[in-house]
């Protein structure tokens, strides 16, 4: 009797965790993952489609469309803004429809639809990753764009270098030291000169004249 009863208690904890697994499970769905530009197509498919009541898209938990039959289809500000559309062709009823997929587009999406039936719905978890050539592209733009940055920053600084060099040059030049000195190198070489030109003149011999003597 108590090995029945310990049975038995063993057989509802495990049917208790099957009930709980079954409620927090997560609804029908999938992961998709397309590249960016792609273009990405949900079907939102029910059995009683025919015997719609409502439908409503959802990303992220923000409604995207709302449909009703008979009534006009309400398009929310976020499907604009992310140009999502949803087709009402006969051949792509209900389907959601992104032409050129973009990063902004990850999320999880829902179809909600409530029939004669009960309610329904599906999820996929959307993935966009980068095309593989645009990241190769990246990459090839970022190594040829950091060594010329750093060349003509080299560039610039060494024409800065240069300039401020040629300025304090010229102010060297025109400074009033540098005047001072060259007025003393011309007044030396004056003097210089000068000197030389009275030694010439002294060492010069004076042309004799000879006595005339007046003859008695």
């Amino acid at each position: 009797m108590k090995f029945f009863s310990k049975c038995l208690g063993i057989n509802r904890t495990f049917s208790l965790i099957c009930c709980m697994f079954w409620i927090f499970s997560p609804a029908e769905g999938k992961t998709i993952s397309e590249v960016m530009g792609s273009r990405v197509i949900l079907h939102c498919r029910n059995k009683s489609i025919n015997k719609l009541i409502q439908l409503t898209w959802k990303m992220n938990d923000v409604t995207l469309f709302s449909f009703t039959p008979l009534k006009p289809l309400h398009v929310s500000p976020e499907a604009l803004s992310l140009n999502i559309r949803m087709s009402e062709s006969e051949s792509q009823l209900h389907t959601l429809i992104i032409e050129r997929a973009q990063k902004s587009h990850t999320g999880n999406y829902t179809c909600e639809t409530n029939t004669a039936a009960g309610p329904e719905e599906q999820t996929w978890e959307l993935i966009i990753t980068e095309n593989v050539d645009v990241k190769k592209w990246k990459k090839l733009v970022i190594a040829v764009a950091v060594p010329c940055v750093c060349c003509l920053i080299l560039i610039i600084a060494l024409a800065i270098l240069l300039r401020a060099c040629k300025r304090r040059t010229e102010t060297d030049i025109h400074s009033p030291t540098a005047e001072m000195q060259e007025q003393t190198e011309d007044i030396y070489e004056n003097c210089l000169e000068a000197a030389n030109r009275e030694r010439r003149r002294y060492n010069q011999p004076y042309p004799y004249k000879a006595r005339t003597h007046n003859m008695k």
